[in-house]
């Protein structure tokens, strides 16, 4: 029964069927005798829709050179060399238009070959550099007018801090000021390139002491020198660029060695403020002062993250002790020298206590030499190399009147000025 079943099933889907057109009359109204019949009769119609289904055409294939040249001479009706072209708008012959083609094909051929960089190495700039200027505006930078850069050094000088006070410019401006005193800067050696430390600097000492409380072999040392009848109380190194910049063992370097006007950098030890908290060491906010908070007002807070990564980091700021350490005060203006007492008036704050030695230097930012804040205006794009030329009984005499004071800007600061809305 099952079979029979299957059997009239099947002869019902086959009629169903599409069958080719060309297949005979009795295979059509003929039912399939077997189950293979009925098989063979469904790879047939799968084969002819196989066939008869619509293939992708490829592209056609370009003309080859030859041809498409002789399709474009026949779109622009050209039919002898002499004869005037009709299609496009020009009096030119064939002649005339090829000479201009030949032009711009070998113009084309001669860019190209420019652009091959065949003579090109690594590390070499493979177009000429264009600059978007004239070069005559900036003759000073094509003559190769030497000028102060920011990477020129020269000798620094030591200083003691003696405290601060006012100063008045000539249009009545106030200054805070730092009084540094230049106590018996002297130029012990300079050290080269070529000798055994392999680096340009000077050593300068500053300061006197008593020869019964240096060492002998420090004594040694002085007396090459011809400092060992007043040893120094303190020696530093200064980094310099040139040998122009490196003063004769022996020089004596007072406060004319700086320009007034020009910006110095000074370093010196902070003052020591012992075991501070988070809020004054490093000026964090706190804790909320109410809404639950109690006993924590001036904590840091949290120090870090919870399981990962399970550690404080290295350099986390909290507690601990305050001051004490090296700082550099940068772009410190001169604003007066008095040359008779060596005092350099510099205006704003100054690391360290009083009494405590300071190292000054040229600042490396804005150094101002060569610009009219600086004494000598543009003329002086240079500082005193190796340092000034001093005059005998005005640079440490001791005597009080010998102050230069900066340069004054041209207008007023204090003048009121009336708006247009007025």
């Amino acid at each position: 029964m099952a079979a029979s079943a299957l059997r009239s099933g099947l002869m019902t889907s086959s009629r169903r069927l599409l069958l080719p057109r060309h297949a005979s009359q009795s295979s059509r109204s003929a039912p399939p005798s077997s189950l293979s019949s009925l098989m063979r009769n469904l790879s047939v119609v799968a084969s002819h829709r196989h066939q008869h289904r619509r293939q992708p055409q490829p592209p056609p294939p370009p003309p080859p050179p030859r041809q498409r040249h002789q399709q474009l001479r026949a779109y622009v009706n050209v039919t002898s060399p002499i004869q005037k072209i009709h299609s496009i708008n020009s009096d030119l012959s064939e002649e005339e238009i090829q000479k201009i083609i030949d032009a711009e094909l070998r113009k084309m051929a001669d860019e190209k070959l420019e652009k091959e960089y065949r003579d090109w190495r690594p590390g070499q700039r493979k177009r000429p550099l264009v600059v978007s200027y004239r070069l005559e505006d900036f003759e000073e930078e094509v003559s190769g007018a030497s000028r102060w850069t920011l990477r020129d050094r020269r000798c620094g000088a030591l200083g003691i801090k003696l405290g601060m006070m006012p100063v008045w410019d000539g249009w009545g401006e106030r200054h805070p000021c730092t009084v540094l005193y230049l106590d018996s800067n002297v130029v012990l050696r300079n050290k080269t390139k070529d000798g055994i430390e392999g680096y340009d600097a000077v050593e300068v000492g500053a300061g006197e002491r008593k020869a019964k409380n240096v060492t002998k072999p420090l004594m040694g040392h002085y007396a090459k020198f011809g400092v060992s009848d007043h040893p120094p109380y303190l020696v530093r190194e200064f980094r310099v660029t040139t040998s122009d910049a490196m003063p004769e063992p022996g020089t004596r370097i007072h406060a004319r060695h700086f320009v007034p006007g020009q910006n110095v950098d000074v370093s010196g030890i902070t003052k020591g403020k012992g075991f501070q908290g988070g809020m004054k060491r490093h000026g964090f906010k706190g804790m909320p002062a109410s809404h639950g908070t109690s006993r924590s007002h001036r904590a840091i807070g949290s120090t870090g993250m919870c399981q990962d990564p399970g550690r404080v980091f290295k350099g986390k700021k909290m507690p601990g002790r305050m001051g004490g350490v090296r700082v550099t005060k940068q772009n410190l203006r001169i604003v007066k020298i008095d040359r008779g007492r060596n005092l350099i008036y510099v205006r704003g704050a100054v690391p360290g206590n009083k009494g405590e030695f300071v190292e000054i230097r040229d600042a490396v930012k804005r150094p101002l030499f060569g610009t009219d804040k600086c004494e000598g205006g543009k003329e002086s794009a240079f500082p005193p190399l190796p340092t000034f030329a001093y005059e005998e009984g005005v640079d440490g005499c001791g005597d009080a009147g010998h102050e230069v004071m900066m340069p004054m800007q041209e207008q007023d600061p204090l003048e009121i000025v009336e708006s247009d809305a007025d």
